[in-house]
Protein backbone atom coordinates (compact mmCIF):
# COMPACT_ATOMS: atom_id res chain seq x y z
CA UNK A 1 0.00 0.00 0.00
CA UNK A 2 0.99 4.13 -0.86
CA UNK A 3 0.90 5.75 2.19
CA UNK A 4 1.69 8.82 0.73
CA UNK A 5 -1.16 8.71 -1.27
CA UNK A 6 -3.33 9.26 1.93
CA UNK A 7 -4.10 12.89 2.68
CA UNK A 8 -3.27 13.98 6.26
CA UNK A 9 -0.93 10.79 7.60
CA UNK A 10 2.34 13.18 7.08
CA UNK A 11 4.48 9.90 8.28
CA UNK A 12 7.75 9.64 7.43
CA UNK A 13 9.52 7.13 5.13
CA UNK A 14 10.59 5.09 8.28
CA UNK A 15 7.34 4.76 9.62
CA UNK A 16 5.44 3.98 6.29
CA UNK A 17 8.24 1.20 5.71
CA UNK A 18 7.25 0.04 9.51
CA UNK A 19 3.71 0.12 8.94
CA UNK A 20 4.04 -1.60 5.34
CA UNK A 21 6.21 -4.45 6.75
CA UNK A 22 4.05 -4.96 9.60
CA UNK A 23 0.86 -4.76 7.01
CA UNK A 24 2.75 -7.68 5.31
CA UNK A 25 3.55 -9.58 8.02
CA UNK A 26 0.07 -9.52 9.17
CA UNK A 27 -1.28 -10.96 5.38
CA UNK A 28 1.72 -13.62 5.58
CA UNK A 29 0.30 -14.94 8.76
CA UNK A 30 -3.09 -14.71 8.22
CA UNK A 31 -2.45 -16.66 4.83
CA UNK A 32 -0.62 -19.17 6.47
CA UNK A 33 -2.79 -19.94 9.30
CA UNK A 34 -5.55 -20.65 6.27
CA UNK A 35 -3.37 -22.75 4.54
CA UNK A 36 -2.36 -25.06 7.77
CA UNK A 37 -5.87 -25.12 8.57
CA UNK A 38 -6.80 -26.21 5.21
CA UNK A 39 -4.09 -28.76 5.32
CA UNK A 40 -5.50 -30.08 8.74
CA UNK A 41 -8.92 -30.56 7.30
CA UNK A 42 -7.41 -32.57 4.52
CA UNK A 43 -5.46 -34.89 6.79
CA UNK A 44 -8.57 -35.35 8.61
CA UNK A 45 -10.33 -36.42 5.60
CA UNK A 46 -7.35 -38.84 4.49
CA UNK A 47 -7.00 -40.20 8.00
CA UNK A 48 -11.03 -41.11 7.95
CA UNK A 49 -10.39 -42.09 4.19
CA UNK A 50 -7.79 -44.30 5.43
CA UNK A 51 -9.55 -45.70 8.63
CA UNK A 52 -12.36 -46.71 6.35
CA UNK A 53 -10.34 -48.81 4.32
CA UNK A 54 -9.02 -50.46 6.75
CA UNK A 55 -12.15 -51.34 8.79
CA UNK A 56 -13.33 -52.52 5.38
CA UNK A 57 -10.36 -54.66 4.99
CA UNK A 58 -10.73 -55.80 8.74
CA UNK A 59 -14.60 -56.98 7.96
CA UNK A 60 -13.26 -58.85 4.65
CA UNK A 61 -10.49 -60.41 6.24
CA UNK A 62 -12.72 -61.98 9.26
CA UNK A 63 -15.36 -63.43 6.70
CA UNK A 64 -12.93 -64.44 4.79
CA UNK A 65 -11.63 -66.26 7.96
CA UNK A 66 -15.01 -67.19 9.00
CA UNK A 67 -15.42 -68.85 5.53
CA UNK A 68 -12.52 -70.91 5.69
CA UNK A 69 -13.10 -72.01 9.55
CA UNK A 70 -16.32 -73.16 7.91
CA UNK A 71 -15.05 -75.31 5.21
CA UNK A 72 -12.52 -76.49 7.64
CA UNK A 73 -15.17 -78.00 10.15
CA UNK A 74 -17.48 -79.40 7.61
CA UNK A 75 -14.14 -81.18 6.25
CA UNK A 76 -13.31 -82.89 9.35
CA UNK A 77 -16.81 -83.48 9.98
CA UNK A 78 -17.32 -85.44 7.10
CA UNK A 79 -20.26 -83.25 5.90
CA UNK A 80 -20.09 -83.60 2.26
CA UNK A 81 -23.53 -82.06 2.01
CA UNK A 82 -23.06 -79.26 3.95
CA UNK A 83 -19.75 -78.70 2.14
CA UNK A 84 -21.35 -78.87 -1.01
CA UNK A 85 -23.86 -76.01 0.07
CA UNK A 86 -21.78 -74.16 1.57
CA UNK A 87 -19.59 -73.99 -1.41
CA UNK A 88 -22.72 -72.59 -3.71
CA UNK A 89 -23.41 -70.48 -1.18
CA UNK A 90 -19.85 -68.91 -1.20
CA UNK A 91 -20.22 -69.00 -5.63
CA UNK A 92 -23.56 -67.23 -5.26
CA UNK A 93 -22.63 -64.38 -2.91
CA UNK A 94 -19.43 -63.81 -5.02
CA UNK A 95 -21.61 -64.12 -8.60
CA UNK A 96 -23.94 -61.46 -6.37
CA UNK A 97 -20.86 -59.27 -5.75
CA UNK A 98 -19.50 -59.04 -8.95
CA UNK A 99 -22.82 -58.76 -10.82
CA UNK A 100 -24.04 -55.35 -7.93
CA UNK A 101 -20.43 -54.01 -8.77
CA UNK A 102 -20.95 -54.47 -12.55
CA UNK A 103 -24.55 -52.83 -13.04
CA UNK A 104 -23.11 -50.03 -10.13
CA UNK A 105 -20.36 -49.22 -12.56
CA UNK A 106 -22.40 -49.78 -16.19
CA UNK A 107 -24.99 -47.75 -14.53
CA UNK A 108 -22.25 -44.48 -13.65
CA UNK A 109 -21.02 -45.24 -17.61
CA UNK A 110 -24.92 -44.76 -18.75
CA UNK A 111 -25.55 -41.61 -16.47
CA UNK A 112 -22.54 -39.85 -18.09
CA UNK A 113 -22.70 -40.85 -21.63
CA UNK A 114 -26.61 -39.48 -21.36
CA UNK A 115 -25.32 -36.37 -19.53
CA UNK A 116 -22.55 -35.80 -22.14
CA UNK A 117 -25.51 -36.17 -25.00
CA UNK A 118 -28.14 -35.04 -23.19
CA UNK A 119 -26.26 -31.38 -22.92
CA UNK A 120 -25.23 -31.64 -26.75
CA UNK A 121 -28.71 -31.50 -27.76
CA UNK A 122 -29.63 -29.41 -25.38
CA UNK A 123 -27.15 -26.73 -27.01
CA UNK A 124 -29.46 -26.69 -29.95
CA UNK A 125 -32.52 -25.55 -27.86
CA UNK A 126 -32.78 -21.68 -27.28
CA UNK A 127 -32.18 -20.74 -23.60
CA UNK A 128 -36.04 -20.06 -23.14
CA UNK A 129 -36.44 -23.31 -23.81
CA UNK A 130 -34.46 -25.63 -22.32
CA UNK A 131 -35.72 -26.76 -19.39
CA UNK A 132 -39.01 -27.46 -21.15
CA UNK A 133 -37.24 -29.44 -23.62
CA UNK A 134 -35.13 -31.62 -21.34
CA UNK A 135 -37.76 -34.34 -20.06
CA UNK A 136 -38.76 -34.62 -23.72
CA UNK A 137 -34.93 -34.93 -24.98
CA UNK A 138 -34.30 -37.19 -22.02
CA UNK A 139 -37.13 -39.53 -22.90
CA UNK A 140 -35.59 -39.64 -27.13
CA UNK A 141 -32.34 -40.12 -25.77
CA UNK A 142 -30.98 -43.78 -25.76
CA UNK A 143 -28.12 -45.68 -24.74
CA UNK A 144 -26.30 -48.59 -25.72
CA UNK A 145 -22.85 -50.24 -26.36
CA UNK A 146 -21.33 -52.17 -29.75
CA UNK A 147 -19.17 -55.22 -28.72
CA UNK A 148 -16.20 -52.89 -28.68
CA UNK A 149 -18.16 -51.27 -25.74
CA UNK A 150 -18.45 -47.89 -27.40
CA UNK A 151 -21.47 -46.25 -26.56
CA UNK A 152 -24.37 -45.84 -29.45
CA UNK A 153 -26.57 -42.37 -28.80
CA UNK A 154 -29.87 -42.68 -30.56
CA UNK A 155 -33.17 -40.77 -29.84
CA UNK A 156 -36.17 -42.34 -30.53
CA UNK A 157 -40.11 -41.35 -31.21
CA UNK A 158 -42.86 -43.38 -31.77
CA UNK A 159 -40.83 -46.20 -31.05
CA UNK A 160 -38.25 -45.50 -34.13
CA UNK A 161 -35.23 -44.43 -34.15
CA UNK A 162 -34.89 -40.89 -35.87
CA UNK A 163 -31.10 -39.89 -35.47
CA UNK A 164 -27.94 -41.88 -34.78
CA UNK A 165 -25.84 -39.11 -32.98
CA UNK A 166 -26.93 -34.82 -31.42
CA UNK A 167 -25.67 -33.32 -35.29
CA UNK A 168 -28.88 -36.01 -36.74
CA UNK A 169 -31.16 -34.95 -34.03
CA UNK A 170 -30.59 -31.32 -34.92
CA UNK A 171 -31.35 -32.00 -38.56
CA UNK A 172 -34.63 -33.94 -37.49
CA UNK A 173 -35.97 -31.42 -35.16
CA UNK A 174 -35.99 -28.47 -37.48
CA UNK A 175 -38.51 -30.27 -39.81
CA UNK A 176 -40.56 -31.00 -36.31
CA UNK A 177 -43.03 -28.51 -35.77
CA UNK A 178 -42.78 -29.43 -31.76
CA UNK A 179 -39.14 -28.66 -31.98
CA UNK A 180 -37.90 -26.20 -34.72
CA UNK A 181 -39.93 -23.18 -33.09
CA UNK A 182 -37.31 -23.67 -30.03
CA UNK A 183 -34.22 -23.97 -31.91
CA UNK A 184 -31.09 -22.18 -31.88
CA UNK A 185 -31.25 -19.18 -34.44
CA UNK A 186 -34.45 -19.41 -35.40
CA UNK A 187 -37.53 -16.81 -35.26
CA UNK A 188 -39.03 -18.30 -32.17
CA UNK A 189 -42.53 -15.42 -33.28
CA UNK A 190 -45.95 -17.39 -34.06
CA UNK A 191 -47.69 -20.40 -34.21
CA UNK A 192 -47.85 -20.04 -30.44
CA UNK A 193 -44.86 -19.52 -29.62
CA UNK A 194 -43.93 -15.86 -27.79
CA UNK A 195 -40.22 -14.78 -28.07
CA UNK A 196 -38.43 -13.56 -24.83
CA UNK A 197 -37.57 -10.14 -25.95
CA UNK A 198 -40.09 -7.85 -25.36
CA UNK A 199 -42.37 -10.27 -23.96
CA UNK A 200 -44.50 -10.62 -20.91
CA UNK A 201 -44.18 -12.91 -18.20
CA UNK A 202 -47.70 -13.80 -18.61
CA UNK A 203 -47.24 -14.60 -22.53
CA UNK A 204 -44.11 -16.25 -21.83
CA UNK A 205 -46.12 -18.62 -19.79
CA UNK A 206 -48.48 -19.18 -22.26
CA UNK A 207 -46.42 -19.67 -24.57
CA UNK A 208 -44.08 -22.18 -22.52
CA UNK A 209 -47.76 -24.06 -21.83
CA UNK A 210 -48.10 -24.36 -25.56
CA UNK A 211 -45.26 -25.75 -26.13
CA UNK A 212 -45.92 -28.08 -24.03
CA UNK A 213 -49.13 -28.82 -25.67
CA UNK A 214 -47.69 -29.19 -28.71
CA UNK A 215 -45.11 -31.64 -27.49
CA UNK A 216 -47.56 -34.12 -25.98
CA UNK A 217 -49.55 -33.97 -28.75
CA UNK A 218 -46.98 -35.62 -30.93
CA UNK A 219 -45.80 -37.94 -28.41
CA UNK A 220 -42.87 -36.07 -27.15
CA UNK A 221 -43.61 -36.37 -23.31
Amino acid sequence: MDLSLIAGLNLTEDQMTAINAASAADVTAATASLVNKNNDLLGEKDQRRIAAQEKDLELDSARAAAVTAEEQRLKLSGDMDGLKLHYETQLAETTATSKASEEKATKALDQYHRGTALNSALDLIHVDYKDLAKAQLSNMLKISYNDAGEAITTFEHDGKVVANNVGEFGSWASEQSAFKKILNGVDSSGAGVTPSNGGSATNQNDALNNLSQRLKSQGLT
